[in-house]
């Protein structure tokens, strides 16, 4: 005994004729109205509705013409619609009885040297284990579920049972890809329509992280390797090897050095000496401290070189290999020098952390030229502590986290065993790529309106009570309690009474604040940007009569 054959794909009112005889992909239909599941529903019941939810296919592009999904955020709804048919003599709709369960998968489009592929997002054991290969779900017509796909024909309970056994030591044998429910449409609808239709919503979003950490090659990518153009440019002069003067040679580091180098003005920094200011206020002093301290940045910042991960220790093993010369005194037997990793994670603690506990210490007086063994040596070694430091700061890999991931949708049907034959996983063919809209990207939707109070009416606003609090720690309330002017000049004082505060005010009023900031930073940007024309629009409409 076999099933007849079975096929789903679009509605056949959705396609070209031309597309009936081949395997076709689900409809994604782009609603933007609140009850578009209702909408879709009564579409479906006649050859007119259908008809009109072909001009509602989804058919906004980006600029390389590939299809654009869009999240609920942006107020667009993505349903995917689905009709399942006998391929048999006059096409009849399938019984729906028939269905054990259906659903749609969204995978995505990778491409390595063996050319492009497809991954699901599955789960192990109810544990996320992120996206991987389809062909370790079996291939592209097996059950996305491992249940579905051990459930074998029976032979007997003793072999079925070993079967199962011997398949659950195979970790991918046990691996569940990521299902969005279809939905077998009302029976009234269906008969309507003499058609069996089935529904979904198209998942865009997605708050899902998986268990383990994100691959470094997925965050760097392919082009930002240690040998690359861009990795190399991208380091300061020392960094690559290159030979670097240090400004103040021989002298203690001082905290006060970041003040004169990074916020210049026309006052000397309190606790700086004269002889310091005066070689930082001039261009080439002040060039080659701004230099040393971009070379600390990268270190910490970046690579994180002064933690403690091994990409750290041996990112510091690397630096320490490399000797600056310290300032050469008479008294001196030898010439002196310092471990560079030493001496740059004791001036981050100086000059980044402004740590008043760290030992203060001796500026060298220059970086020297790396041979190129040790310039490859210390590129690979930041390299690596940069996809640590990428892969500590993204964590685990989220679902659609990737801004230029392309994705393809697919459908499918699960049969009930019938006369014999075992359940199967019927398939739609894949959909064409399509990327999904980043979050702020505007979709054509109406704006969402609010009202904001006349705060120049005295009445009204005796109205607005305060509803939201804030408990504001001593040390903050008084610095804001101080004096605006020492504040704005970094003079401000976290000092005083030792009582906390709790702070009470009015939303809408906290949101024409925000509003009129808002407004005052647009306008200053603009000189920059030159975008106001393109992110604000003000249409007046005149005030209605009370009466």
């Amino acid at each position: 005994m076999r099933h007849h054959p079975v096929r789903i794909g679009a509605p056949r009112d959705l396609v070209p004729p031309a597309a009936h005889e081949a395997d076709s992909a689900p409809a994604v239909l782009q609603r933007n109205d609140d009850r578009f599941i209702e909408a879709t529903l009564e579409d479906l019941r006649t050859a007119d509705g259908r008809t009109a939810l072909a001009a509602l296919r989804a058919s906004r592009r980006n600029a390389s013409q590939v299809l654009k999904l869009f999240q609920p955020v942006q107020r667009q709804f993505h349903v995917a619609v689905v009709e399942a048919w006998c391929d048999t003599a006059g096409t009849p709709r399938l019984d729906a009885a028939k269905v054990d369960s259906a659903g749609l998968v969204v995978r995505r489009v990778r491409r390595d040297a063996g050319g492009p592929f497809v991954e699901g997002w599955v789960r192990r054991g109810g544990r996320l284990r992120g996206w991987a290969r389809v062909q370790r779900l079996g291939g592209d017509q097996a059950a996305p579920l491992a249940r579905q796909r051990r459930a074998l024909r029976p032979v007997s309970p003793s072999i079925d049972r070993e079967l199962d056994r011997l398949a659950l030591e195979r970790e991918d044998a046990v691996l569940d890809e990521h299902v969005a429910p279809l939905f077998v449409a009302p029976p009234d609808v269906c008969a309507a329509a003499r058609r069996t239709f089935l529904y979904g919503i198209v998942p865009t979003t997605s708050a899902e992280i998986a268990d383990v950490p994100v691959a470094a090659t997925d965050v760097l990518g392919d082009g930002f390797g240690p040998e690359s153009t861009a990795f190399r440019d991208h380091l300061v002069e020392a960094l690559r090897g290159h030979a670097t003067s240090f400004v103040l040679g021989g002298e203690l580091v001082q905290p006060e050095w970041f003040e004169a180098a990074e916020m210049p003005g026309p006052d000397q920094p309190a606790g700086l000496s004269t002889a310091h200011w005066s070689v930082l206020q001039s261009a080439s002093g002040a060039a080659a401290m701004r230099r040393f301290i971009l070379l600390l940045r990268q270190l910490a910042s970046e690579f994180d070189a002064f933690g403690g991960s091994q990409e750290a220790q041996a990112l510091i093993a690397e630096l320490n290999a490399v000797r600056l010369p310290l300032l050469s005194r008479a008294f001196d037997p030898v010439a002196r020098t310092v471990a560079a990793g030493t001496f740059l994670a004791q001036a981050s603690r100086v000059l980044l952390e402004r740590d008043p506990a760290a030992p203060r210490p001796e500026m060298p007086v220059s970086w020297p030229a790396l041979e190129p063994a040790a310039q490859t040596r210390l590129r690979h070694a930041l390299s690596r502590a940069l996809g640590r430091r990428f892969a500590d700061v993204k964590g685990q890999p989220g679902r659609f986290d990737d801004p230029e991931a392309h994705y393809v949708l697919r459908a499918f049907v699960r049969l009930k065993p019938e006369h014999g034959c075992p359940a199967r996983t019927v398939w739609s063919a894949y959909s064409e790529p399509f990327v999904i809209a980043p979050w702020w990207e505007g979709a054509g939707a109406a704006p969402v309106q609010v009202s904001l109070p006349d705060v120049t009416d005295r009445n009204l606003l005796r109205t607005l009570k305060p509803n939201v609090a804030f408990v504001v720690p001593p040390a903050l309330q008084n610095l804001l309690a101080g004096n605006p002017k020492d504040m704005l000049e970094g003079k401000g004082s976290t000092s005083g009474l030792t009582v906390g505060w709790i702070c009470s005010f009015s939303i809408p009023i906290i949101t024409i604040c925000a509003f009129i900031v808002l407004n005052i930073f647009l306008s200053l940007f603009d000189l920059i940007f030159r975008w106001m024309f393109f992110i604000k629009i003000c249409i007046p409409f005149p005030k209605r009569s009370e009466s």
